[in-house]
């Protein structure tokens, strides 16, 4: 056989049993091409009955169709040459079935499609065909493909090996790719549209010199979908952006800041980290990173105060390699200060780093386009955005440091809205920001403001707060002359006097204590304004715990001085006092020093019982100082009870006085200075004109505690007998008229009162008629509607009948003995058990002074009696006498 009749039965085995090997090597390489083309006519024939199948109006038959299709092609094993000839034959029919109304056929459409792109080993050449295919089915405006799991397949299996596998020979297509992308990014199905994001940063990546001109294309569809309420779609919508903004146009960074930083806040951990590192991306590898720093800036360093301390650590890894990487570009401009460099800030946060000097300088070249921001930010209406701005307000100025000087008007406006907030932690984010402003800038300069603004603020507490935090923040040494002027403005009336809000008086309080913690050495040169703060802020308050804060600091400020408390209150109440000398005789209910005089002799004016145990210390601790300064305080008290003062000033004035009685022993008396003079003129300049009836039931309350503080100075013991003899005669006529006022209270206490005077006078009255004026008052009072005064008055009766002096000339004054005895004779008959045996009790007393006229007086009126028998044993009982 010749040689060539064995080479054509060898081509004819080959080509019916070895179809996929291939022979390069061989001989006669013509024939082998002719070969091949002819295996390949013979492969198309064989499918050319499966391809017509696709076209026909019967799915069945189309699946059918399919199903053979496959089997013939790529389940014989095909080599990937020959199935890559074979695309011309069968891939228009095939795309054409992703159409199919069936959606069985559909799905093997796309199973066939995808696993022959797999293996073709040039498969952009198929791209002219399968791309317009899949623009027809997911690119339109409305939804064609309604399979979700199809639309998910052609993504997956498809689209995203098309773009994997043809590398830059996608970019003829990228048209196309945007118009699918649009859709599918928004599209119902969450996996549809994570797939779609992973396609559009593989496109940006992959084709970045054609991918930036229609990048901006695929910015809205990102940022609707970015909000996505599944973490895992936000996820890879971050990602995507990243790729698409960093590959893209870089103009697009404007479209999607604001979306962007809303992913700061979301609920996921994981979607927080994604986000912190495409910032800290961008700010590495974005190339006009340095058009875009301001923005960078304020998102990367809102995830140093991450709840998550990985989310931290990383946000401050990508900061410092920003801050490196700037440092090393703009190292010229730079030379100077990394060849000198600037030591660490004497008062810098001893628990914070130090950033680099990139890091510094990059926050310091842009802080001036981030304060607006700030300023607007720390007003916004949610409230997580106003505690992120004011967190990253602290961050910006440890960055800043002494460039802080430069924005401290704007800075001023933003802390003044941060201490201002509802929220606790934005203002404590913003004393802490206070705190740096102390130790990066001069006093010289916040000073002026801080000062300036208190002054413009009156009655806010933001001001204040602010100038407390500043000055903790900063040094003795460093406020300097400054510190006279804090005080000064501090302990002036239009500052200290300004409200009665709690929020102040702890915004007054946390000044002081600032000032007591950092400038100790010169605690002493201003401890009088100082204290007069103190003492203001208790007189104006009206919640336990700004007392209790008002306590501890008089205690830290005595402790300060090395003194006592009572030695600070005796230093310091006679200046206090001394301040007011100009002002008290006109004072009124509203004023305020009388608010403070009231504090700094007792309690802050209040009564309140839980209050009561806070205070009563506070009493007995300063009342010693009560007796040193009798003669300022007596006038004040003085010109302030008189009739024609506001009823409600001398209502407050007498609770005063009335308290300080109680304590007299160690308030008024505590240095045994407390003249009979004293005693005199309060009785005669201060009660007894109180006394006067007048209509109203203010004036009435006035008369109620005038007689209640007449009562606790006879118990205090200061009122001696010599005393009392002098002003009861001249008294006794506007005590008497008390005894019918219409208030109970008044009636019972007026009733004491005068039987302490009797019992303080004794015998030693001196005049009868003083007490001949006196009984017939009390017979009124025995008919009292309140059984509790009858009874009282009938010891009242008791102590008066003590008064008469031995060898009463019962002759000369039979009338009036007869009108006693008959008086008290009628109320022997009182229903009540207790007011008869009062009454007799009083007649063996009172009958001493002749028994014969009231044993007369009995026999008069005992048979009209129903209590014979009392009236029997007071005749046996002076009989037997």
């Amino acid at each position: 056989m010749s040689y060539s009749a064995k080479l054509f039965l060898s081509y004819i085995f080959i080509t019916a049993f070895c179809p996929f090997q291939t022979f390069s090597k061989m001989s006669g390489d013509s024939v082998i091409t002719n070969g091949h083309s002819n295996t390949t006519d013979a492969c198309r024939k064989q499918i050319q009955r499966h391809v017509n199948c696709l076209g026909d109006d019967s799915k069945i038959t189309r699946k059918r169709g399919l199903i053979d299709l496959r089997k013939e092609t790529i389940g014989k094993q095909l080599g990937a040459t020959l199935l890559q000839d074979l695309a011309s034959t069968f891939l228009k029919p095939t795309l054409k079935c992703l159409a199919d109304s069936s959606e069985i056929n559909r799905e093997l459409a796309v199973t066939f499609i995808a696993d022959f792109i797999s293996i073709i080993p040039s498969p952009e050449e198929t791209l002219q065909y399968i791309i317009p295919t899949l623009v027809q089915r997911l690119g339109q405006q409305e939804i064609v493909e309604t399979s979700e799991e199809l639309r998910l397949s052609v993504l997956e299996s498809v689209l995203l090996p098309c773009v994997e596998l043809s590398g830059k020979r996608i970019a003829g297509f990228l048209d196309e790719l945007i118009q699918i992308l649009q859709r599918t990014i928004v599209d119902p199905f969450a996996e549809v549209r994570k797939c779609s994001c992973k396609i559009a940063a593989k496109v940006a990546r992959t084709i970045p010199e054609y991918f930036h001109m229609q990048s901006e294309s695929l910015i809205n569809p990102l940022m609707l979908t970015i909000t996505h309420q599944h973490s895992k779609v936000r996820i890879a919508v971050i990602e995507a952006t990243a790729d698409v903004i960093q590959f893209g146009n870089g103009k697009s960074v404007d479209d999607v800041i604001a979306h962007v930083a809303q992913r700061f806040f979301d609920p996921s951990a994981q979607v927080r980290m994604c986000v912190t590192r495409m910032i800290g991306r961008w700010l590495l590898e974005l190339p006009d990173r340095y058009s875009f720093f301001y923005k960078f800036i304020p998102l990367i360093l809102t995830s140093f105060n991450d709840e998550m301390p990985d989310i931290r650590k990383e946000a401050r890894r990508l900061w410092n390699e920003a801050g490196l990487l700037y440092q090393q570009e703009n190292e010229q401009d730079l030379k100077d200060k990394l060849d000198f460099s600037q030591p660490l800030p004497v008062l810098y946060p001893q628990n914070e780093e130090r950033p680099w000097l990139g890091c510094r300088e990059l926050v310091q070249r842009n802080l001036s386009k981030l304060m607006p921001a700030i300023i607007n930010d720390l007003s916004d209406w949610v409230s997580e955005t106003r505690v992120a701005t004011s967190q990253l307000l602290y961050e910006l100025l440890l960055h800043a440091e002494d460039y802080t000087t430069q924005h401290m008007q704007p800075l001023v406006q933003a802390l003044m809205k941060a201490c201002a907030d509802e929220q606790v932690v934005v203002v404590k984010s913003a004393l802490r920001c206070c705190n740096l402003i102390g130790a990066f800038v001069k006093p010289e300069i916040f000073c002026k403001l801080l000062l300036q603004n208190v002054q413009l603020h009156l009655g806010s507490a933001p001001p204040l707060q602010i100038l407390g935090a500043t000055v903790r923040g900063c040094s003795n040494d460093v406020l300097g002359d400054k510190l006279p002027d804090i005080v000064h403005i501090l302990s002036s009336p239009d500052v200290c006097q300004a409200s009665e809000k709690s929020g102040i008086h702890h915004s007054l309080l946390d000044c002081v204590e600032a000032i007591l913690t950092t400038c100790i050495e010169r605690a002493e040169l201003f401890s009088l304004q100082l204290f007069t703060v103190i003492i203001t802020v208790m007189a104006l308050a009206n919640e336990e715990p700004v007392f209790i804060k008002c306590d501890e600091l008089l205690g830290k400020l005595s402790t300060t001085l090395k003194i006592s408390e009572e030695e600070l209150y005796a230093c310091h109440t006679k200046q206090v006092l001394d301040s007011m000398q100009g002002s008290y005789e006109s004072w009124n209910t509203y004023s305020v020093e009388q608010r403070v005089f009231d504090a700094l002799l007792s309690r802050a004016g209040l009564i309140e019982k839980q209050r009561y145990l806070i205070y009563a210390k506070m009493l007995v601790r300063k009342g010693s100082v009560v007796g040193e300064v009798l003669n300022e305080i007596i006038p004040m008290l003085k010109a302030n009870l008189q009739p024609e003062k506001d009823p409600e000033l001398k209502l407050s004035f007498f609770k005063l006085l009335t308290k300080l009685l109680l304590n007299a022993d160690k308030t008024f008396d505590s240095t045994q200075k407390f003249s009979p003079e004293f005693v005199e003129g309060m009785i005669r300049d201060m009660i007894v004109p109180n006394l006067v009836w007048k209509a109203g039931r203010t004036t009435a309350a006035v008369r109620t505690i005038a007689m209640a503080t007449f009562w606790s100075l006879l118990r205090s013991g200061l009122v001696i007998k010599a005393t009392a003899c002098s002003v009861l005669p001249s008294i006794l006529p506007q005590i008497c008229s008390c005894l019918d006022d219409d208030v109970k209270t008044t009636r019972l206490t007026t009733a004491k009162v005068i039987t302490r005077l009797l019992y303080i006078c004794e015998q030693d009255l001196g005049l009868d008629e003083v007490l001949h004026k006196l009984y017939m008052e009390l017979l009124k009072r025995m008919d009292d509607s309140s059984d509790e005064i009858r009874v009282t008055i009938t010891k009242t009766w008791g102590q008066f009948f003590k008064s008469f002096k031995p060898g009463y000339d019962e002759q000369l004054y039979k009338a009036h003995l007869e009108a006693m005895y008959g008086g008290l004779l009628v109320h022997m008959d009182d229903p009540e058990t207790n007011i008869q045996i009062a009454v007799q009790d009083v007649l063996k007393v009172g009958g001493v002074l002749s028994p014969t006229i009231l044993c007369r007086e009995i026999e008069k009126v005992k048979h009209k009696h129903r209590t014979q028998a009392y009236c029997n044993q007071l005749i046996e009982h002076f009989t037997n006498s």
